[in-house]
């Protein structure tokens, strides 16, 4: 079946998706205040924006192949940073080649539109689609290196286009004192310090001028459809410098502190900068969408930042950010509840084009103007026709391959490979079934996660880690002594979470006097906002209602952006008989996450509490469609339905 654009006058003429990797309207909105982020506020003042939530496991390669095909990550075959060496041994880092369905590219280019993709994750060696695509590895990445070297071979199509890119990639060599001291303003006298990041932040300045470079070029040189440029900068730039943000931290020395503190102010300002030229290009008829994959904890909920203390996923904070204006983007409109599976149904939307029904995001209508959303087909990959995939056996150059993979070890993310190539293949494929396990546990597939679970070959079997995934399965599935059973299998080392899940599991069994008394002892011993979340709820089972209050509160004071905590908060508020308070508690939830359906449900009752059936109608429908096996959620549809005369 021919899938024809319906193209209106109305629609912008084409888009451009910029993504900044871990942007965080944490740091972004005291910025714009001040007037240090001009480009980002301008388009805050004329479009749409809202929070942005992450799925889990919060991993760049993962996310951003959601974000780009729409499919969850055993739709998409991305679940880490490397994979097993298909034909060979060793291990190499994730690739085009591993991705299972269509990108959005694809798709447009089976559908005649002409595309540009520079540095989008996994993106090596570049797909031959229609319009241009530079991957995501093309950074300097050898001492031995000089500028302009040519770029790596398969890292540009058409292959024609390679000697003009290599001229527009940046050598940390060619970045100037001039560049480095908006960021370090001591440069001079830091660069004699022995350990000093002066090196590091020339290599990261020089690689987000190398991919914005390159994506100018690719738009100046011919007409397009859709652009889609990918900034790594911000996540890197945390991973070396947030440790240094106001206010200092307590493991933080203060010449380290005094040297780099201005260095994630800097890196979103040059971000603002690129933005701007990006924006020029683009012109008035173009819809811009501007969208991170997470967000990153930059206050007091930093994780330690010694060696060996914290991992950089710790960083990893679970919302995101969006920004969008043009030609059908509404003006002032707040996106709520909006996640990264929706940017692919609303680029599709954008460009006349529909989405698909194995697409589990929404169309960003409430951020939309004048753009009608088209049926659902079954699958894009069901359609036929030429789309610039590669073929599966499409091989990676090793050297390339080992080069990159040097950078993920580099960067904290992959252990380096040991010797043992048969215990570092199997190491690999349990690591990255581990992150299909947490992707189903966070779309509740708790059956499909503990099948998973039981795939497993190595010693991570039997880690404490998968024990207590394990037994948050069992939990979920209601299997209580199961889940118990996998809790004491971790033999007292589960620590905190051990503890925690052991509440869960009396609250479950209805021994909610029991969970409470462990959560005040994690409480008392400083295990902050989740402890007290869960207090909260135990305190409320057992009717100490005002001190369940308090208790949820004391975790928003600490996290107030949690959708979960506020819809608990939103059910111990109706039945306290505060209505309103009650739907303000599950709006906010729903503003910041909208596959929930127990936040739904939560709305749906706030609004039969106050009489407002219609609107009840609407919240308890998205939480039986969310919900299919909920019985008791679809007979209070029924009665919202009856009472609002349908």
């Amino acid at each position: 079946m021919a899938i024809e654009r319906h193209h209106d006058a109305r629609l912008p003429r084409r888009v451009l998706l910029v993504g900044w990797d871990a942007a965080d309207w944490q740091v972004i909105r005291p910025l714009v205040a001040q007037g240090l982020m001009p480009t980002l506020a301008s388009l805050l003042g004329r479009g749409a924006s809202g929070d942005l939530a992450t799925t889990r496991p919060i991993l760049s390669p993962i996310l951003w192949n959601s974000i780009a095909t729409g499919r969850l990550p055993e739709a998409h075959g991305v679940f880490g940073f490397t994979e097993p060496v298909p034909d060979g041994p060793g291990i190499r880092p994730v690739a085009s080649t591993s991705r299972r369905c269509k990108a959005l590219w694809n798709i447009l280019t089976q559908s005649g539109l002409r595309s540009n993709v520079v540095g989008w994750y996994a993106s090596h060696p570049a797909e031959p689609i229609l319009g241009a695509m530079v991957s995501n590895q093309v950074e300097f990445r050898s001492e031995d290196e000089r500028p302009g070297a040519p770029l790596p071979a398969g890292s540009v199509h058409p292959p024609e286009l390679a000697a003009d890119l290599a001229a527009c990639r940046v050598h940390p060599a060619e970045i100037d004192a001039a560049a480095v001291l908006p960021f370090v303003p001591d440069a001079a006298r830091d660069a004699e310090r022995p350990g000093n990041r002066i090196g590091k932040l020339r290599h990261l300045l020089a690689q987000t001028a190398s991919v914005h470079a390159m994506a100018v070029r690719l738009m100046q040189l011919e007409d397009w459809d859709f652009t889609a440029v990918y900034y790594e900068g911000i996540d890197r730039f945390g991973h070396e410098f947030m440790e240094f943000h106001p206010p200092r931290m307590a493991e933080v020395g203060e010449a380290d502190f005094d040297a780099y503190r201005h260095c994630m102010v800097g890196a979103y300002r040059f971000h603002d900068m690129l933005l701007d030229t990006l924006l020029q290009l683009a012109g008035d008829d173009t819809a811009v969408i501007v969208m991170s994959d997470h967000g990153y904890w930059n206050d007091h909920r930093r994780p330690d930042p010694r060696p060996g203390k914290s991992g950089p996923v710790e960083w990893h904070r679970p919302f995101g950010m969006i920004a969008a204006a043009g030609p059908g983007i509404r003006a002032g409109a707040r996106l709520n509840g909006a996640n990264i599976m929706d940017i692919a149904p609303t680029v599709l939307a954008l460009l006349g084009l529909p989405a698909a029904a194995d697409m589990p995001g929404r169309t960003l209508a409430e951020g939309l103007e004048g753009v009608a959303e088209q049926p659902r087909i079954a699958s894009w990959d069901r359609e036929p026709g030429e789309c610039g995939m590669h073929p599966a056996d499409a091989r990676i150059d090793p050297e390339e391959a080992r080069a990159a993979l040097k950078q993920l070890v580099d960067l904290g993310y992959v252990a380096a490979p040991g010797d043992d190539d048969e215990r570092t293949r199997r190491d690999t494929v349990d690591g990255n079934r581990l992150q299909l396990v947490q992707s189903k546990v966070h779309w509740h597939d708790h059956a499909g996660a503990l099948e998973e679970l039981a795939r497993l070959e190595g010693e991570v079997r039997e880690s404490i880690g998968v024990c207590m995934l394990r037994a948050q399965c069992l939990l979920s599935l209601g299997r209580l002594e199961e889940a118990a059973a996998a809790v004491d299998a971790a033999a007292g080392q589960g620590g905190v979470a051990a503890e925690q899940l052991r509440a869960a599991i009396d609250m479950a069994a209805g021994r909610h006097g029991a969970a409470a008394e462990r959560l005040r002892g994690l409480v008392a011993s400083g295990h902050g906002a989740q402890a007290h979340a869960m207090l909260g709820q135990a305190l409320a089972a057992l009717g100490e209602l005002d001190e369940a209050e308090r208790s949820m509160h004391a975790s928003l004071s600490d996290e107030p952006e949690d959708p979960e905590v506020l819809c608990a908060l939103s059910g111990l508020r109706l039945r306290r008989g505060d209505a309103e308070g009650a739907l303000e508690s599950g709006l906010r939830a729903a503003s910041l996450r909208m596959d929930d359906p127990r936040i739904h449900l939560a709305v749906g009752r706030a609004f039969m509490a106050l009489g407002e059936h219609a609107e009840a109608v609407t919240a308890l429908s998205a939480c039986v469609a969310q919900a299919p096996g909920w019985e008791h959620a679809a007979r209070e549809l029924q009665e919202a339905r009856r009472k609002a005369g349908g």
